[in-house]
């Protein structure tokens, strides 16, 4: 049977990313239903948090009211309105290894981000966030279909009707797919790229384990970088030549709930082809080659089956078309490094949320009207393929990680920035009309991307390693290189030594905050202060330029609640 009247938005998969847009559209006045082929809890990676993935729920709930989805954004809000389970993410370590050699100390990198009173980062347990983000869109009225196996459907004029396994025929005036890689609507319309034109070649082995210790328990005396926060204290990646594992606690804080770590290995495709071993079998063999890391995860036991993976990249030739879009992983991947795929499936929420609204409010849902996010979409795909895929090659040699990292510190710095700085002018004039004109960005979180100062390092940087995997320059000379023009770049904020290699860690400070805020506002050049510091810092209690009163805490407090619904026409 059928419902008698159609749904206006029918969202496949009830994931962060579907059960977020039902969320929005449901608050927003339309009839939306989400439909799962499996059923909740149930287990999914994407669990580490970043300064982007908070700032894009603050931005999402701001924007479109949906005060449920701020409470993912600091670790506080979570353990009172969400779940005690969730871990710290308080900094990003990455840790090099050489085969059976006890990690060397000088040989780590560990960033501690900027703590603001904005946003908090945290290692998510999705199968309760998941959870809480379906019943936050359910409150708003979204219906849920579980145990739904969705087989195919049919683009009509005026709607969408698809056909499940039992027979069922479910309408709707728009189809969001958000199922992820076993996309109904990319097989049916066949829209993979195969193979994927993405660089980057990887493969993964993943499961939760009880009994891990965490890394810091594991270090003799005098191997602590000695900083504000612990290698624990955050998402680790453990980084050798050909890969990377992932070590994410959700029990290294005091109030934890949770016995249980999130570990992965990933692989360089290219050194590493598929082995045919057991997952299970694969992963411990490549643990016991390097002695710290055995030292960590030796005798822990996992809680789960194990998930092996083939090449993880895909992509797809579209995104959008007559009332359908691929949403989030639906439309392709890359890799876990780095930690992009909340990061890029809020920023499309965002990107989506408002055209949607527009075209339900107007029936018109000609496939123009979705081609900025769908180009968004690509485009972030493309710029995360380009630097995960140079990561991979940098850890090859561990001179070329230590000077390459330090473009990707960059790049997040200054993305993080962009994002941050537009919140504040937000907090400054709360004006809505700040957040909804992120749509005219081509790319707001990604500053290597987007014709920023970083570009030229980022691109020569690729090129020196183009050389030498072409044999052209020895590794060696490539780190130069590299470190060379970031000597040359007398542009960058002056709180690391950017081109020195013994300068590994950053700290953030309140006081090198504070420096970092007043160099942007005073000294900075033209280009990177208009860009990334045309805000207040009294928003955020940092004194001049400006001096706005009230907190962020004061400014930004919403409702426990739903709140009252809005029309179809009051959206921002």
């Amino acid at each position: 049977m059928s419902e008698s009247r159609p749904y206006d938005v029918a969202i496949l998969g009830s994931g962060l990313a579907g059960t977020m847009l039902a969320a929005i559209l449901a608050r927003h006045g339309q009839r939306v239903v989400l439909l799962e082929k499996g059923t909740h809890p149930r287990f999914a990676i994407g669990e580490s948090l970043l300064p982007q993935s908070t700032l894009w729920m603050w931005i999402l709930a701001e924007r479109f009211g949906v005060p449920e989805i701020q409470h993912l954004a600091r670790l506080e809000s979570i353990r009172e309105h969400v779940t005690p389970t969730c871990g710290l993410k308080r900094t990003i370590g990455f840790v090099y290894h050489e085969d059976g050699m006890r990690q060397d100390p000088g040989k780590g990198h560990l960033l501690v981000p900027p703590a603001t009173p904005l946003t908090a980062e945290s290692h998510l347990f999705r199968q309760e966030v998941d959870l809480y983000m379906l019943r936050v869109a359910q409150s708003y009225g979204a219906h849920y279909r579980e145990r739904l196996d969705v087989r195919g459907f049919d683009l009509g004029k005026d709607l969408v009707r698809l056909r499940t396994a039992d027979g069922e025929e479910i309408r709707a005036r728009y189809l969001v797919d958000g199922s992820g890689y076993r996309s109904p609507v990319a097989e049916q319309l066949d829209l993979r790229e195969e193979p994927s034109p993405l660089r980057t070649r990887s493969r993964t082995i993943f499961t939760h384990l009880r009994g891990a210790r965490l890394y810091d328990d594991t270090l003799a005396p005098g191997e602590s970088p000695g900083l504000s926060a612990r290698w624990a204290d955050g998402t680790l990646h453990h980084v050798f030549a050909g890969g990377w594992f992932w070590v994410i606690p959700f029990n290294n804080h005091a109030d934890a709930r949770n016995e249980l770590c999130s570990v992965g290995l990933t692989l360089d495709l290219d050194l590493h082809p598929a082995s045919g071993l057991p997952p299970e079998q694969e992963f411990w063999q490549t643990v016991e080659r390097f002695p710290s890391i055995a030292a960590q995860l030796r005798g822990a036991e996992a809680v789960r089956g194990w998930t092996a993976t083939g090449r993880l990249q895909y992509s797809s030739r579209r995104g959008a078309g007559e009332r359908w879009f691929l949403l989030a992983h639906a439309h392709g991947f890359v890799d876990a490094l780095y930690s992009r795929g909340l990061i890029s499936s809020f920023e499309i929420i965002h990107a989506l949320a408002g055209p949607l609204l527009a075209a339900l409010a107007e029936d018109d849902f000609a496939a123009e009207r979705f081609a900025r996010p769908e180009a968004l979409q690509a485009a972030l795909l493309t710029a995360n393929d380009r630097m995960v895929h140079n990561s991979y090659r940098a850890f090859r040699h561990y001179a070329l990680w230590n000077s390459w990292v330090r473009i990707w510190l960059l790049n997040k710095i200054f993305g993080d920035l962009r994002l941050f700085s537009r919140c504040c002018e937000y907090l400054g004039e709360h004006d809505p009309r700040l957040l909804a004109s992120l749509d005219d960005d081509p790319l707001p979180g990604m500053a290597s991307a987007s014709g920023d100062p970083i570009q030229p390092l980022f691109d020569r940087g690729e090129s020196l390693l183009d050389r030498v995997d072409a044999g052209e320059l020895p590794p060696a000379e490539a780190a130069a290189g590299i470190l060379s023009d970031l000597a040359a770049a007398t542009w960058l904020p002056p709180i690391h030594a950017w081109s020195d290699p013994e300068a590994r860690h950053l700290d953030f400070l309140p006081e090198k905050l504070g420096r970092f805020v007043a160099w942007g506002h005073t000294e900075a050049p033209a280009a990177v202060g208009q860009r990334f510091f045309a805000w207040d810092p009294g928003v955020l209690g940092l004194g001049p330029p400006g001096a706005a009163t009230g907190t962020v805490a004061s400014q930004r407090q919403a409702p426990a609640g739903g709140g009252p619904r809005r029309t179809k026409s009051d959206a921002a």
